[in-house]
């Protein structure tokens, strides 16, 4: 017999569970009757998100993204239909129901004047706030929601940098541009990335984080951050889940083109040009089929122009103490690049009747971060004091034409149907990604002097120069000789195949409730392919040969010396007419590509179980999810003898098998109509990154070392706990504030070395990653969005976004990492917030927007006792804080044309490393502030 206690914990779980009380009946029997339809505003477009309440017990619904509902189970005779909506007038509509029959009651909300001033002339940004904040309001997660309209309002290139304004969201970049999202702390591969539902590979081989600066931000209609999971979304989020929805094609014909060019003040001047455009119809007298296409293309000339010193202690540079000094030398490096977006996308959807539909959707992104570097690196040889070397110094040369090639695509194909009360949708999907880089060349030349004593100073307070002392002309190219050439070919592929179906199964309780039971598998294969060719050059072949002539002026706002650096194409002429000047080193090729290559298979087996159900005021989720993950891996053993040289190459093999048990609760108190108290507590997982899954190895028996992948990692665990009250303003708009606190257990550190205490290498260290014991994190979140229409006169056209995160983590490392201390966590920002004004009036609009990130380590490098301390040169890799400010500027007239104006970074704001505390410089660079102007018309 069990005790008391135990089964009120069991009448506790099934009452959240199933939302049942007394004997209530799960599913209902026949319903008496159903009503459909759809709500649009005064302009015949779809409303995402309103909210549809009949008289009648459980009569309760949300319209989809077209704007359309269903009420199942609505009891025969007159009912009130009653649609609400943030920013517009409610609407009741009066119907007779009757049983067994469908009963149409279609809605058109007006905008209210004091919210939406200009929606009877056009959608705009004030539609897609209302839009947004409406799913936002009514969603039984915690999610932020940014429509295609508020997407398109500031200069947001790629998907990322839209995202980066949501709150608690850091962006890593990368040229500039957003990369990577990190929500609330969390590095990128603990959340995860879909597009309509199905999850996106990602490009890169050593990752499974998404590179969203592959996919035009032009192509997605709504972006969806959930920032707590329910039960039939994938488990493998920690951080959060980012859906991309594609837009979709509504009752009313809609189209849109339009070109922007523009110019980025650096290097003299870069040009950058972007062209779109989208389609959307129904067809038939009833609209029956709906299509949605759409393309764009940007080209971006972005310059970059970046130093990147080496910090290390005095004491490891032939002195004594913890002084920072430079003895790794430095690069002076200048970008050039030519990054190109395509992108396609589109849907088609057939309704089968009120309820249900059949649909394609899919979408393409191709991305060439093409580009050219130039670099000149002095090194010096050892240090007399802090910022003086001795007579032994060198420096080098360097140019590379950058070519990775990345492609995103998916296309999914499903249905949704009702049953007569039941409603059952699934899907099919296949989603592929990859990177190429093909024939991509470094070519590298040393000087022939090794006799120069450098000055270091500071000319911009921050960053090292290092100035010849003794005379040495280092800018003579007839002395710089062919040091050697590395040509990387490299592919990598993924590929995920899906298939899931969910049911859903209405009830009557309280207002309503819907049980809910899905299941999905997806299969996934990756490889990787690394045949990239490594030269020693000729010391008789010299710089002039093949010298570049472009001009060097304001080169790091004109305070280093670029130096001489060779031509790419000049180069490639010469190597191509004079190939005996490089010679092939298969041995560095061996050790270097093929630990770098493997095959993967991943298969992820889900089923799920939810309820939601309304009580009053009270909204209430409870679910479980279980997802089984198998895995497969052929990765290689690389050998090497005493002396460092391959001796050969064995491949291995290795896999995993582990269940997870993810369950969640969710609940949402309406205080009032338009105020909200939200509590989650729920479970995710983040799987390892494939490439320290592989089981590699690479053998260095004149180390004494083993470097090895480890299929035996776990998967990082979370239980993740959010508290948050909001409130929405009838005008637009909502103030909130909340908590969070995510506790990780098992961890991933990279580079653990143990000891090998048996066996063949017996006292050898073993690098490899490991699962830590636990980490947590915790913060809290603010928020601030409003239209402030009840300012007289033309203030009212004013508005404000602004929202802040402050959090904090600890992250415990595993015995034999070589720290006892507790650092953040990867990609933890301390401090991050969006400040924006708005000004919406007769058809001019403006946006100004400020987005800081602090800082946060990149990677860890500090080990216990090392010289200076965690806050010393030899401390962890910190990105530095960012501070941006963007700005928009348009005039849209009644005919639906409009001019727009857009600054990027008007800041020229600093991207970089540090390592241990900002004043010990790694990497420091500028892009540039740009500008550019366009038009588009929209219908």
């Amino acid at each position: 017999m069990g005790s008391p206690s135990r089964f009120r914990w069991l009448d506790l779980g099934a009452a959240l569970f199933f939302g049942a009380t007394g004997g209530s009946t799960l599913v209902q029997a026949q319903p008496a009757g159903s009503i459909h339809g759809t709500v649009t505003d005064d302009r015949r477009n779809p409303l995402v998100g309103a909210i549809v309440r009949t008289t009648s017990a459980g009569g309760f619904a949300t319209t989809d993204q077209t704007g359309r509902y269903r009420v199942a189970g609505v009891g025969a005779g007159e009912v009130l239909v009653i649609v609400s909506y943030i920013g517009f007038r409610p609407d009741t509509v009066r119907i007779t129901v009757r049983s067994g029959e469908e009963t149409a009651a279609d809605a058109l909300l007006q905008p209210l004047a004091t919210a939406l001033p200009e929606l009877s002339v056009i959608a705009g940004r004030a539609r897609g706030d209302a839009l947004a904040l409406n799913e936002q309001k009514e969603a039984p997660n915690l999610v932020n929601v940014v429509s295609a309209e508020v997407i398109t309002s500031l200069p947001n290139t790629n998907v990322a940098d839209a995202i980066g304004r949501l709150p608690g969201v850091t962006l890593e970049r990368d040229e500039g541009e957003g990369k990577y999202v990190q929500i609330r702390g969390t590095e990128p591969r603990l959340s995860n990335v879909t597009i309509d539902g199905v999850h996106v590979p990602a490009p890169e081989g050593g990752a499974r984080n998404v590179k969203l600066d592959v996919i035009p931000s032009d192509l997605i209609g709504t972006i969806e951050l959930n920032k707590t999971l329910s039960a039939d979304l994938d488990g493998d989020a920690i951080g959060g889940s980012v859906n991309l929805v594609t837009k979709r094609p509504g009752d009313r014909p809609t189209y849109s083109i339009g070109g922007l060019g523009g110019y980025t003040n650096l290097q003299g001047g870069r040009s950058l040009y972007q062209v779109s455009g989208t389609f959307g119809q129904r067809f038939g007298a009833d609209h029956r089929l709906g299509l949605m296409i759409g393309g764009t293309y940007d080209w971006n000339g972005r310059g970059i122009d970046d130093v990147e010193p080496v910090v290390s202690t005095f004491n490891n540079c032939g002195g004594t103490g913890a002084t920072a000094v430079w003895c790794g030398g430095e690069d002076y490096r200048r970008y050039q690049y030519q990054r190109s977006r395509i992108g396609f996308a589109g849907a088609l959807d057939y309704r089968l009747g009120p309820a249900s539909s059949v649909y394609i959707r899919g979408l393409f992104s191709g991305f060439r971060n093409y580009g050219f570097r130039w670099a000149t690196s002095p090194a010096p040889g050892s240090f007399l004091t802090a910022t003086q070397t001795n007579q032994d110094g060198t420096t080098g040369a360097g140019v590379q034409n950058r070519q990775p090639n990345e492609q995103i695509y998916d296309v999914v194909a499903g249905g949704a149907h009702d049953l007569g009360g039941a409603r059952i949708d699934y899907s099919a999907s296949l989603a592929r990604s990859r990177q190429d880089r093909t024939n991509q060349r470094t070519t590298s030349f040393a000087s022939t002097f090794s006799d120069v004593a450098y000055k270091v100073d500071f000319p911009d307070g921050v960053t090292p120069r290092f100035v010849p002392m003794n005379g040495r002309n280092i800018n003579d190219p007839t002395t710089y000789v062919l040091d050697g050439s590395t040509l990387n070919n490299d592919h990598t592929f993924e590929r995920d195949l899906a298939a899931a179906v969910n049911v859903s199964l209405p009830y009557r309780a309280g207002h309503g409730g819907v049980f809910k039971v899905g299941a999905k598998i997806r299969s996934g294969h990756k490889e990787q392919s690394i045949a990239d060719q490594f030269f020693s050059g000729d010391e008789a072949t010299t710089m002039d040969h093949m010298l570049a002539t472009f001009s060097q002026a304001g080169y790091y706002k004109s305070q280093y010396p670029l130096g001489p650096v060779p031509d790419y194409d000049k180069t490639e002429a010469y190597l191509a007419s004079h190939p005996s000047v490089l010679s092939l080193n298969a041995t560095k090729g061996h050790l270097r590509n093929d630990p770098n290559n493997y095959v993967a298979a991943e298969r992820v087996a889900a089923a799920y179980a939810m309820n939601t159900v309304e009580f009053g005021p009270v909204l209430l989720q409870a679910g479980v999810r279980l997802e089984h993950t198998s895995s497969d891996y052929t990765g290689n053993k690389v050998l090497v003898d005493t002396q460092g040289h391959y001796t050969s190459t064995q491949p291995v093999t290795g896999g995993a098998n582990y269940t997870n048990v993810l369950p969640s609760i969710q609940v949402r108190y309406a205080i009032d109509g338009l105020t909200n108290l939200r509590a989650a507590v729920g479970a995710g997982i983040a799987r390892p990154v494939i490439g320290t899954l592989v089981p590699f190895a690479t053998e260095n028996d004149k180390k004494q070392e083993i470097s090895a992948g480890n299929p035996t990692l776990k998967p990082t665990k979370a239980t993740n706990l959010d508290l948050l009250v909001e409130h929405y303003f009838a005008s637009v708009g909502v103030i909130s504030a909340g908590a969070f606190y995510k506790d990780l257990r098992d961890p991933i550190y990279p580079g653990v070395a143990s000891v090998i205490t048996s066996g063949t290498y017996a006292g050898y260290a073993q690098v490899r990653a490991e699962n830590g014991p636990k980490a947590h994190l915790y913060g809290v979140e603010l928020a601030w969005q409003q239209q402030l229409t009840s300012l007289p006169g033309a203030l009212s056209g004013l508005g404000i976004l602004a929202n802040y995160t402050h959090a904090w983590s600890r992250a415990l490392f595993p015995d034999g990492a070589g720290r006892t201390d507790k650092p953040s966590l990867l990609r933890q920002a301390p401090d991050l917030f969006n400040v924006g004004l708005t000004y919406d009036r007769d058809g001019f609009s403006a946006r100004a927007a400020l987005t800081y990130n602090g800082p946060s380590i990149f990677q860890y490098n500090y080990q216990d006792g090392v010289t200076g301390g965690t806050t010393g040169p030899n401390g962890d890799i910190y990105l530095y804080s960012r501070s941006q400010i963007d700005a928009q500027v348009s005039y849209r007239l009644h005919s639906g044309l409009e001019f727009y104006a857009n600054g990027l970074n008007l800041n020229n704001a600093v991207f970089g490393f540090y390592q241990g505390a900002s004043p010990y410089t790694i990497q420091r660079e500028y892009y540039g502030p740009s500008v550019s102007f366009g038009a588009r018309v929209r219908r």
